[in-house]
C-alpha cells in the first residue's frame, strides 16, 4: 500500500497537461458515477459554453470510474495542448484596484427567477387569497431522514408554507433510521394499495411539527431496512435500490409510496388543493391522478399537482412490466422501452418546477442536461426555475454554537481568523493566519469536479494557500486524497463529511471550491457566502444564479466564476482569488457582499405560493 501511495505522490508532483473538448456552444457527456447514498447517476452533463476535461492521467482517473447505464450516449473528448503553469498575476490586483475605485454605488440585483416573484405574488392575491390544503410528498425531510439537499427543501417549503397560514401535510415512509424525537405520533388508520395482483398495507402514524402535519407510512418490509432510505432489498448483492432495478423492489417501494400518500389523504379526510411532489420517488402521484383509477374520483376532483425536479439524472427507470404491476397501462409510464417515473410525472403534472432558473433552461435546451427528458419538458411549454434557499437563523455565524468564535459582518475578519486557527490545529494544517484557506465540502465525485480540485492543489500550495477537503468518495478517490495530504503536509488536510464540523469549515474558510460539471442548485455556496467564504464556481445551474464574479462587479461580487471546466481554468481562478485576498479593499468588500446577500427562502416561497394559487384558481368554477 505504501508503495502505491509513493507512486501516487510522485504523480501528484509532476505537472500534467490539461485536456478539453469544445463543441460549439455545447459539450460532450462525461462518464457517470455513483451519486449519493445508495444511488447511481446516469450520464452527467457539463457546462454550456465551456470545455469538458477528459482525464487520462492517474490523478484524473477519478473521472473514469465504472459508469452506470446512461440515458444518453456519451461522446469522447479530444486532447488539446498542455496548459502553462499558473502564477498569481499582478494584473489581477491592478484590475481590482481600478474597478473598486471606479465602481458606482448601486443596489445589488436579486438573483434571477423563472418568473418575477413580486408580480406573481400580487397577481395571486387577486386571484385567490384563502388558505390552501397542501400535501408535500418527498422521500426524505429534515430532521427525520436526510441523504442530501432534497431533505432540506422538503422541510423548508413545508414549514414556510405552514407559517403563511396554509394547511400543510408531509408524507414520509417510516424508515428504520427515521428520527422522530420531539414528535408525538398516533395511529390513524391504514391504507391498502394493490401491486402486482396482491394488496400491500401500511399503517398510518400522524403527528405535528412546527405547524406541519407529519404522516408516516409504516410498511416494515418496504422501509425498515438497514442502509438508509434507498437500501436495496437484497443487501447481500451489494447493490442499491438504484442499480438493482431489474432484480430488486425499488419500483414497488416508491410506486407504493406514491399511491399510499394519496390514500392517506382519503383516510385522514384531507382533500388537498395542491400536491407538491419531489423527484422521481413521488413523481407517480400526478400520473396516478390522471390514470383510470383516479381521474374520475370525486375526492381528488379539485386537486392540482406540481412536480419539482431536484436532479434530472435520477429518473426512476425500470422495466416496462413495472407499469402493469402498479395498475397503469404500459403507455402511461413508457419511455425508451421501459417505465420511467420522472417522465410520467413531468407529462402528467399540472406544473413542473426545478431548483434554479438556469437549470430549468439547461434541461430544456440542451440534451446533455435533459438526459433524455428534454422533449417531454419542451412539450409542456413551461418549466419554472425556483431557487432553493437556506435558513438564515440556522446558518448564522453570529449565533452558531458550533463555531470557535461567533462573528458578524462588522467583525468578520477577527471572527474568521479565530475559527481558522482552530480548524488549522484540528486538521493538522500549519498555523498560518495569513494563508488563504480554500475548502471543499461535498461528495468527492466527478460531477463535483474533484479531479480538477486535486489537479489545482499544487497551485494553491505554490501560491501560498492551504486546502482542506471535507467529504467522502469511493476507494480510489480516497486513496488519491490521502496521497495529496502526504504530498503536501501542513498545506493540505482532509476530513470525512460531517454536518456539524462543516460549519466550522465554512467559518474558517476564505474560499469554497465548487467546480461542478452540473449543479441543479447547490446549497454549499449559499452557506459559504453566509459565513463569509467566497465560492469559486462554474457557471452552471444554481451556481450561475447565486454567485456574482467580483472581477466583473467588484462592489456586489460575492465569489468568482471559473471560465471553463478544466483544471487550468480553476487554477487561474485560484490565482485571481489569492490576488484578491491580499487586496486591502476588494476582499473585505466581497466578503461583506457575500454575508449580506439574501439567500433565505422568502422570495422562493412567494413564487411557490403564487404558482399554487394560480393552479387552484384555474380549478375553481368562478374562474372558468
Amino acid at each position: 500500500m505504501m508503495g502505491m501511495l509513493r507512486v501516487l505522490i510522485a504523480v501528484l508532483l509532476i505537472p500534467m497537461p490539461s485536456y478539453a473538448q469544445m463543441r460549439g456552444k455545447t459539450v460532450a457527456v462525461v462518464p457517470s458515477l455513483g451519486f449519493g447514498a445508495g444511488s447511481v447517476m446516469t450520464s452527467a452533463p457539463s457546462l454550456i459554453n465551456a470545455s469538458l476535461p477528459s482525464l487520462p492521467s492517474p490523478l484524473a482517473a477519478l473521472g473514469a470510474l465504472a459508469p452506470a447505464p446512461s440515458v444518453m450516449p456519451r461522446a469522447a473528448a479530444a486532447p488539446v495542448a498542455a496548459a502553462p503553469a499558473v502564477s498569481a498575476a499582478p494584473a489581477a490586483l491592478g484590475a481590482l484596484n481600478s474597478a473598486v475605485a471606479a465602481a458606482p454605488e448601486k443596489p445589488a440585483a436579486p438573483a434571477a427567477a423563472a418568473v418575477p416573484a413580486e408580480s406573481q405574488k400580487a397577481e395571486s392575491s387577486a386571484l385567490f387569497d384563502g388558505a390552501m390544503k397542501i400535501l408535500i410528498a418527498g422521500s426524505e425531510a429534515v430532521p427525520f431522514i436526510k441523504t442530501g439537499g432534497l431533505a432540506d427543501v422538503v422541510d423548508a417549503v413545508s414549514r414556510g408554507l405552514a407559517s403563511r397560514g396554509h394547511d400543510v401535510t408531509i408524507v414520509l415512509p417510516k424508515y428504520r433510521d427515521l428520527k422522530t424525537a420531539g414528535v408525538e405520533l398516533a395511529p390513524a388508520g391504514r391504507v391498502l394499495v394493490p401491486i402486482d395482483g396482491r394488496v400491500e398495507t401500511a399503517n398510518l402514524l400522524v403527528g405535528m411539527r412546527d405547524g406541519v402535519r407529519v404522516v408516516l407510512l409504516e410498511h416494515p418490509e418496504f422501509y425498515e431496512r438497514s442502509g438508509g432510505p434507498y437500501a436495496a432489498k437484497h443487501a447481500a448483492l451489494g447493490l442499491s435500490a438504484y442499480d438493482a432495478a431489474g432484480i430488486d423492489d425499488a419500483d414497488e417501494r416508491f410506486g407504493f409510496y406514491a399511491r399510499a400518500a394519496l390514500e392517506a389523504m382519503r383516510v385522514l379526510d384531507i382533500k388537498p388543493d395542491i400536491i407538491h411532489a419531489h423527484d422521481w420517488h413521488a413523481a407517480l402521484i400526478p400520473a396516478f391522478l390522471k390514470s383510470a383509477a383516479y381521474k374520475n374520483d370525486p375526492f381528488f376532483a379539485d386537486t392540482k399537482t406540481a412536480l419539482t425536479i431536484h436532479n434530472i439524472a435520477f429518473q426512476g427507470a425500470f422495466a416496462l412490466a413495472t407499469a402493469v404491476k402498479l395498475g397503469f397501462d404500459e403507455a402511461h409510464l413508457a419511455h425508451f422501452g421501459g417505465s420511467n417515473y420522472l417522465k410520467s410525472g413531468i407529462a402528467h403534472a399540472d406544473a413542473v418546477t426545478t431548483v434554479s432558473p438556469t437549470y430549468a433552461r439547461e434541461i430544456i435546451e440542451n440534451p446533455l442536461f435533459g438526459m433524455g427528458l428534454e422533449e417531454t419538458l419542451r412539450a409542456r411549454g413551461e418549466v419554472h426555475g425556483i431557487l432553493n434557499g437556506i435558513d438564515p437563523a440556522l446558518y448564522d455565524p453570529a449565533t452558531d454554537p458550533l463555531l470557535a468564535r461567533n462573528y458578524g459582518v462588522d467583525d468578520a475578519a477577527e471572527g474568521k481568523a479565530a475559527n481558522k486557527a482552530v480548524l488549522q490545529e484540528k486538521l493538522g494544517l500549519d498555523a498560518a493566519p495569513g494563508a488563504p484557506l480554500f475548502v471543499v465540502a461535498s461528495r468527492l465525485a466527478h460531477q463535483k469536479g474533484i479531479d480538477m480540485i486535486f489537479d489545482s492543489a499544487r497551485d494553491i500550495v505554490r501560491l501560498g494557500g492551504q486546502l482542506a477537503i471535507m467529504g467522502t468518495g469511493d476507494a480510489q478517490t480516497e486513496a488519491l486524497r490521502a496521497a495529496l495530504v502526504l504530498a503536501f503536509p501542513g498545506k493540505v488536510a482532509s476530513h470525512p463529511f460531517d454536518e456539524n464540523a462543516v460549519r466550522l469549515l465554512f467559518a474558517a474558510a476564505d474560499f469554497l471550491l465548487m467546480p461542478s460539471r452540473f449543479e441543479p442548485c447547490g446549497l454549499s455556496q449559499l452557506i459559504a457566502q453566509r459565513y463569509g467564504a467566497l465560492p469559486l464556481v462554474t457557471s452552471t445551474g444554481g451556481l450561475a444564479d447565486t454567485v456574482v464574479d467580483l472581477r466583473d462587479d467588484p462592489v456586489h461580487g460575492n465569489g468568482l466564476v471559473i471560465r471553463a471546466i478544466a483544471s487550468i481554468s480553476l487554477s487561474r481562478a485560484v490565482a485571481d482569488a489569492i490576488s484578491g485576498y491580499h487586496h486591502p479593499q476588494a476582499f473585505p468588500l466581497a466578503r461583506r457582499a457575500a454575508m449580506t446577500k439574501d439567500s433565505s427562502w422568502e422570495l422562493s416561497l412567494d413564487v411557490y405560493e403564487a404558482l399554487f394559487r394560480r393552479l387552484v384558481r384555474a380549478e375553481r368554477p368562478e374562474s372558468r
